[in-house]
């Protein structure tokens, strides 16, 4: 399992093919009893997207050879992802996600994917109530550091992974029943709104958050998905006081204050924007949108158009500093993250109106 990063990310982006499939919502005995936050993706109901659909489409009709790298991809690892995958659930103990446990429902090749793993650099296997549990070191990032990973399979087509086999171990005992998992009372439990593609709910806030409204939050509950023709959004943040929920609900209706002035003249994306409704109440700010999944896609369809039209003709005109078709890092863009001429410093000294 290598390559299991890899698929598992393909997953999530073309995932949206199959017609006939079952729902595969938000199972919370699958979650640990003692989790602080959950994430859960359902790439059955991903698949019934009106959106998500056309944008796969768009996206196979503008780059015919994506279709040969899935199905080489799926002939590599037995597994393809715009039909095998279910769902993805990951949920951890603490606010560090690096302890989070990864919980994976797809139709599988098991023997090729074990047989993959078991060449794997530091490979090592231990039992765990009749399953077992690989571990093995795996490149990741930029600067392909080898780190720990950990994989068991708890059914021929449920997979489980985590940076520790003892976390591994854990989560099969979830799964098993032998460990309790979410109760009614917890504060991730509740009901999962139809339709959703995307759930994440959290008890406690990471205090490393770099994000300056999750700074002020004790926690969150999020829903993103497609259900009758209507796409929604939900967000309901607890804050740490009123006057926080107050500028939370600040933040948001500024967005689509800027996105009001942006696209004043565009009365397609004024109906989108239109579609926000926030509020506050007792220090929690609520964010709600729903719009026709036929108007986003319209407006995902124009502006994606544009995007790509933009490329062609960047490519074309080649680049204004240096006029090479592409960028080789010649220091001379002005946008490009550590260029020599950047902001103008070596063209002299900032006028007082260069600002």
């Amino acid at each position: 399992m290598r390559c299991c990063k890899l698929w598992l990310a393909a997953a999530v982006l073309v995932g949206f093919l199959a017609v006939d499939a079952a729902a595969a919502p938000l199972d919370l005995g699958a979650v640990g009893g003692d989790a602080v936050w959950l994430m859960h993706v359902d790439m059955d109901a991903a698949r019934d997207s009106t959106v998500l659909r056309r944008m796969h489409d768009r996206a196979m009709a503008l780059h015919p050879q994506l279709e040969g790298m899935f199905k080489a991809g799926a002939a590599m690892t037995g597994i393809d992802p715009r039909r095998d995958v279910r769902d993805m659930t990951a949920w951890g103990a603490d606010t560090d996600k690096k302890n989070g446990v990864l919980v994976v429902r797809s139709k599988v090749n098991r023997r090729l994917l074990e047989n993959m793993v078991e060449k794997a650099r530091d490979h090592r296997t231990m039992e765990h109530r009749g399953r077992t549990v690989h571990s093995w070191m795996q490149a990741h990032g930029k600067h392909r550091k080898r780190e720990p990973v950990s994989g068991a399979f708890f059914a021929d087509d449920v997979m489980v992974f985590a940076r520790t086999a003892e976390r591994v171990a854990r989560a099969i005992d979830v799964l098993d029943g032998a460990a309790p998992g979410l109760s009614a009372e917890s504060p991730l439990a509740g009901r999962v709104r139809p339709g959703s593609i995307m759930v994440a709910r959290a008890a406690e806030v990471d205090p490393e958050t770099k994000c300056p409204v999750l700074r002020q939050g004790r926690s969150f509950r999020v829903a993103l998905g497609e259900r009758d023709g209507k796409s929604f959004y939900r967000a309901k943040l607890d804050m740490k006081s009123a006057e926080a929920a107050e500028l939370a609900d600040d933040v948001v209706e500024g967005m689509a204050a800027v996105g009001r002035l942006r696209f004043g003249g565009e009365a397609d994306v004024l109906k989108l924007i239109d579609g926000l409704d926030t509020g506050t109440r007792d220090g929690t700010c609520m964010i709600s949108w729903d719009a026709d999944a036929d108007d986003v896609w319209r407006v995902a369809e124009r502006m994606s158009a544009a995007w790509e039209r933009r490329q062609r003709e960047g490519k074309a005109s080649g680049c204004p500093m240096c006029g090479d078709d592409g960028c080789d890092d010649c220091g001379k863009c002005p946008v490009e993250k550590g260029g020599r001429d950047a902001g103008g410093v070596a063209e002299g000294p900032l006028r007082d109106d260069e600002f």
